[in-house]
């Protein structure tokens, strides 16, 4: 009988069978936006904190660019929180509360290590968030061996 497999979320598998995606790194950034989905740079996380870089895409609507600080072998994925006023209506179903990534150039495409986040309507077309949302977006990358 093999040796007993001890786990570590980061690192994989270790005896036995191990794991290609090791070297897992999370990423979570806060985001201040103001009118029309800028980004109000001063009350965000700064690169320092966040590691990844989050700047509204030029021409695009209701659409971010993330940047990794650095290659990675594989995007495994992340999530998005908004975070809505303290009693004000969060705003019309045209609005983007709704979000998905697209266009994953960090083991794909481009292989530049950018991921785009995408925020849509109620009928899933393209919307800026309400004016003065933020939102937490947090990823997983994995360097791989």
């Amino acid at each position: 009988m093999g040796k007993v497999a001890t786990v570590n979320p980061f690192l994989g598998m270790a005896g036995g069978r191990t794991s290609k995606r090791r070297g897992g790194e999370w990423f979570s950034a806060l985001v201040v936006t103001t009118a029309s989905g800028t980004i109000d740079a001063a009350a965000s996380d700064p690169i320092e904190e966040a590691r990844i870089t989050v700047v509204k895409t030029a021409t695009k609507t209701g659409r971010y660019t993330i940047t990794l600080p650095d290659k990675y072998r594989k995007f495994c994925g992340g999530f998005v929180t908004i975070l809505g006023p303290d009693d004000a209506n969060i705003g019309a179903n045209t609005k983007g509360l709704d979000a998905f990534f697209r266009d994953n150039d960090v083991d794909g495409g481009a292989n530049d290590g950018t991921i785009e986040l995408q925020f849509v309507q109620a009928s899933y077309a393209d919307a800026e968030l309400p004016d003065g949302v933020s939102f937490i977006v947090t990823l997983l990358a994995m360097r791989g061996i």
